[in-house]
């Protein structure tokens, strides 16, 4: 069964999610000016880790989940932009999920992801001490499967994923340039093909989407 491109339904969550954050960045400029400003801004470089929730709809096999410890690294640049602080994010994260099931005529298949990337906008207000945010933008993954056929004959595919985040998070200064923060992401790949050169036709098309909750510790320069 060949799964629905589901590209247009990536581009209208970026949309909607985006929509509110866009409108606030217009009227921004008319807002007072966001007193900790002097101390959310600049470029920043930190590290994180946390859980993913990593889910694949096959389709032809159900769906398959897993959870996996994950940690990575990120880097980004904010501003001020009226009472917002407004900023850009890339991030990368190694998790290792590995979901194994079982195939027609007896063989089995495992599918793994190790490596995420993305690339965000941010856009954030400040709660007291605090700095709230919301967050979307485009995710990358690499990811292959293995089928091993009952007869012991072994077919891999691999290549690398691209469809929208989105998600919220809270940061906190707790030393004049360190932070920690807390933020909960959606990755949603949507559906894609690989490529098995002689390998079963059902295993090709694949539904992937991952939740992500972690923690970091970010140092700013200033």
């Amino acid at each position: 069964m060949i799964l629905p491109d589901r590209r247009p339904e990536r581009v209208a969550r970026i949309a909607a999610f985006a929509a509110p954050l866009l409108f606030a960045m217009a009227l921004a400029p008319a807002t007072a000016a966001n007193p900790l400003a002097p101390i959310l801004t600049g470029a920043y470089i930190g590290v994180h880790g946390g859980a993913v929730w990593a889910d694949i709809d096959t389709k032809s096999f159900g769906s398959f989940d897993t959870t996996r410890a994950s940690f990575g690294g990120h880097i980004g640049y904010n501003i001020a932009l009226g009472g917002l602080i407004v900023g850009v994010e890339a991030d990368a994260m190694h998790a290792g999920s590995s979901l194994s099931f079982a195939t027609t005529g007896g063989g089995t298949g495992r599918v793994d992801s190790d490596w995420s990337g993305t690339l965000r906008g941010r856009v954030g207000v400040t709660v007291g001490p605090a700095l709230v945010y919301a967050t979307a933008g485009w995710a990358w993954a690499g990811l292959s499967v293995t089928e091993r056929t009952a007869g012991g004959t072994q077919f891999k595919a691999s290549g690398t994923f691209d469809g929208a985040v989105y998600g919220v998070g809270a940061e906190a200064y707790v030393l004049p340039a360190v932070s920690v923060r807390l933020e909960a992401l959606r990755y949603d790949y949507g559906a894609e093909r690989l490529s098995f050169g002689g390998g079963l036709a059902t295993l090709r098309d694949l539904d992937h989407t991952d939740t992500v909750v972690r923690a970091g510790v970010t140092l700013h320069f200033k």
